[in-house]
């Protein structure tokens, strides 16, 4: 298994941590917990589904500003110079 790093919220993660251990386990292995049920749940596929139609609106509404905007920072990467160039 490949690792796995979460960033949460300082506040966040001590809450984790208290309610794991109340729960005789560490956060890791309750994250593990979590993902094998998850994976557990279907198919790929079906879980790819089921993620595609409860984020559907979001994804669209990135897409509608993407269209209207461009895609954000674009024109950082589209000017940043080469590596080896002289600035």
């Amino acid at each position: 298994m490949t690792n796995l790093t979460l960033r949460m919220d300082p506040e966040e993660k001590e809450r984790l941590m208290a309610w794991v251990a109340i729960k005789g386990t560490s956060a890791t292995e309750y994250i593990k917990g979590l993902v094998a049920a998850d994976m557990a749940n279907g198919s790929p596929q079906e879980r790819a589904a089921a993620w595609f139609h409860e984020n559907e609106a979001a994804i669209s509404a990135e897409a509608r500003h993407i269209q209207k905007s461009g895609i954000p920072g674009s024109n950082l990467a589209l000017n940043h110079p080469w590596p080896d160039a002289e600035v």
